[in-house]
């Protein structure tokens, strides 16, 4: 009986250490695969003769975790726009649905001939989960079945600091009908007062009378940090960036690359 129940108890163990080194085994195939995916798609924007990249190419490691990358230097697109930042850090499975998380711990700007204004900020990150449908390319053909799919990126989280202003919202991201940028973010803001006084330096204290009042009369004050914040959204839409009611810049149509 008791070499039974031996046989018995080693029967088990071997079943659940197969199932456990099949289960390992798949998930470390998965784990490379959708790695070395990502990293082809990221050679692909590297060599694209429209961007011009400064800074080792990302290559992911964290293995048997969570897939992290980083990369450092900039990025320019021949639109004009410049993406640069000491440290860009990645971590998550890139896998549609699921959560991708996108850190500048030590700021990031953003500028372009298009932008009214540079947009520098000491810290941002993002928490995103991709779409049901990505892209396989960034071509017409792709993204207009994605558009048309109603599948946008989800925006989890998202923070942005510079000076004593903060923003931090969630939203969606997507393309409108002619395939430009859509962003619709619910945020709250703290430390609106020192932009209002940057943008009047800029614009005249006249052209931004309106939006300072709105927001002394929407603004309320938190009862546990004491700070005045405002509760506003952040939009992209018509080729143009909108902070509440107040347009920040314009955005160049973007013309998008159509399969030969």
């Amino acid at each position: 009986m008791k070499q039974k129940l031996l046989r018995f108890l080693k029967g088990i163990t071997i079943s659940i250490l197969i199932i456990l080194t099949g289960i390992f085994a798949i998930y470390s195939a998965a784990w490379f695969t959708f790695t070395k995916k990502a990293e082809i798609y990221i050679s692909h924007i590297i060599n694209d003769k429209s961007f011009k990249i400064t800074g080792d190419a990302p290559k992911f490691s964290g293995y048997p975790l969570i897939p992290r990358t980083k990369f450092s230097g900039f990025i320019e697109h021949e639109s004009g726009l410049i993406i640069e930042s000491p440290s860009l850090e990645y971590t998550g499975f890139p896998v549609d649905r699921q959560t991708q998380f996108l850190e500048a711990p030590q700021g990031i700007k953003i500028s372009a001939n298009f932008l009214e204004r540079t947009l520098n900020f000491d810290y941002a990150s993002i928490q995103v989960r991709l779409p049901r449908f990505t892209p396989p390319a960034l071509r017409e053909e792709n993204l207009r079945i994605w558009q048309k799919s109603d599948d946008p990126f989800i925006i989890d989280n998202i923070i942005l600091k510079s000076g004593k202003l903060s923003v931090k919202g969630n939203g969606t991201l997507s393309l409108d009908d002619n395939l430009q940028i859509s962003a619709n973010i619910n945020a709250r803001v703290v430390g609106m007062e020192d932009l209002f006084e940057e943008l009047a330096k800029d614009k005249g204290e006249r052209t931004i009378a309106i939006a300072r009042n709105f927001y002394n009369m929407m603004s309320q004050i938190d009862p546990v940090t004491g700070e005045k914040y405002f509760e506003t959204t952040l939009k992209i839409q018509n080729k143009a960036i909108f902070f509440g009611p107040m347009r920040i810049s314009g955005l160049p149509e973007i013309k998008w690359e159509k399969l030969q």
